[in-house]
Formats: structure tokens, sequence, C-alpha cells
């Protein structure tokens, strides 16, 4: 199945919904670095929290059940699709903030190896 967004949000979301599975542990810090920081960032209309709790778990939802997984870890063909969508997506000035997001978003609950590696995917996919 592909992975198509209707919104510039819903494709900024999916990456860093990437983000947060990379490590198959989402955190309380990723958590609060999602309502935080990424809720108030313009693509998203500074929705109320239960607003964008809805969208987080439609984005998720959609991510994880249209793209391949083995083990229920997104596929590296996977990952490369949501990208290469996203990039489709989003305007170069969305790209670059979706990056510097996802890298701080990493960095949220102290960065893995399967984190770091997914941030430079991500990095070079939407440069």
């Amino acid at each position: 199945m592909a992975l198509k967004f209707e919104k510039n949000s819903e494709a900024f979301l999916s990456v860093l919904t990437l983000v947060v599975g990379a490590d198959q542990v989402g955190s309380l810090a990723e958590r609060d670095f999602l309502f935080q920081k990424v809720k108030g960032i313009s693509v998203f209309g500074n929705p109320s929290p239960a607003d964008f709790s809805k969208l987080l778990g439609q984005v998720t939802d959609a991510v994880y059940s249209k793209l391949p997984q083995k083990d229920g870890v997104i596929t590296d063909a996977g990952v490369d699709a949501l990208l290469a969508e996203a990039k489709t997506a989003l305007s170069p000035e969305l790209r670059k903030a979706l990056v510097q997001t996802a890298t701080e978003l990493g960095g949220a609950d102290g960065t893995d190896a399967k984190e770091t590696a997914l941030i430079d995917k991500i990095r070079h996919a939407l440069a």
C-alpha cells in the first residue's frame, strides 16, 4: 500500500512518527516534545491538545498500516517511500524545518544508533 498525504501537516508528522518509532520506545520525553514544540509549528495551525492527539493517532495508524514492516519496525523500503512522498508534499522551507525538528526529537530522550541513522537518512532524503 502506498502512503499519500492530503495535508503537509500529515507529511511532517509522518516523518516524526518514524523518529519516535526508530528505537521501538515511545518515551514521555518524545511525547512532551511533540505536544510542546511540534504542536506549535505553524503548519499545524495551533490545534488543541485533543485535536493534535487525534491527528497524531491518525498519522501513526496510517504509517503503520500502509507501510511494510518486519517485526513491528518499518522496513527500509517503507522509510524510503515515506520520505520520497514527504519530499514531494513539503516545501523546501518545511523540509528544512522538519530535518531540524526530527533531529531535536531524536535527542529528546537520548539518541541511539538507530535514531542517528534514521535522522541521517531523513537529512539526505529531504535535502
